[in-house]
């Protein structure tokens, strides 16, 4: 991206990002399924915005147990790790999509187990942003 590219991106950081936030979804390699619940709207909103802000670059941000939970595929004790931690990580894909990754992990030493899931988060999320997303624009509309 070049400078004015950058420029604009920033300007509408916060329009752009409600947009992506609002067409996200959680696929677990059966289903597809809408990120719906407001507070998890709130925290890709928020992720997608600073990345905008940051001219582009990919953002990981550290997740509440109740925002984790605000995640299709992590309602309960699907995914989360009872006294772990989950972080966010957020980009955009190859066709223009908002993309996010999410991890949890566990360790004595919770400095560990934050980098670990930070890692491990921005790790899922470069595999995925070489790949086009799932077409959003119906979600979009039928949003509008």
């Amino acid at each position: 991206m070049n400078r004015n590219q950058r420029r604009a991106m920033k300007r509408t950081a916060a329009t752009a990002a409600a947009l992506l936030a609002r067409c996200c979804f959680d696929y677990d390699g059966k289903a597809m399924l809408p990120v719906a619940d407001p507070v998890a709207i709130a925290v890709l909103e928020k992720a997608f915005t600073r990345m905008m802000q940051a001219g582009g670059e990919l953002m990981a941000l550290p997740l509440s147990e109740a925002e984790a939970r605000a995640f299709p595929l992590h309602e309960g004790e699907k995914r989360l790790l009872p006294g772990g931690v989950t972080w966010l990580a957020v980009g955009i894909d190859v066709s223009g999509r908002g993309t996010y990754a999410m991890q949890c992990a566990k360790d004595e030493n919770r400095v560990l187990a934050h980098e670990a899931a930070r890692s491990m988060a921005l790790s899922r999320l470069r595999a995925s942003l070489d790949m086009p997303g799932f077409p959003a624009w119906q979600r979009v509309q039928a949003d509008a």
